[in-house]
């Protein structure tokens, strides 16, 4: 993952989804037993990643256009 400010937020997205999703679905289902299985279908995870990835790009671009913004000269 490239460095940069976004990229542990983007990790953090990663690593939290499924948690999040789970989440959303034993409301759903009214399955709220503690350490009741909530299976996950492998599209909605594919989706998710997707989607991060789209979003870590536009956020690298914008970091690239803000670095290049910062770095013109300001007449004083």
């Amino acid at each position: 993952m490239p460095t940069n400010n976004y990229a542990e937020f983007i990790a953090v997205c990663r690593s939290e989804r499924a948690s999040l999703i789970g989440l959303i679905e034993a409301i759903q289902g009214r399955r709220m037993d503690p350490g009741a299985p909530i299976d996950i279908p492998p599209d909605m995870v594919a989706a998710t990643d997707a989607a991060l990835t789209v979003l870590e790009s536009a956020l690298t671009q914008l970091q690239a256009l803000i670095d290049a913004y910062e770095a013109v000269p300001r007449p004083s």
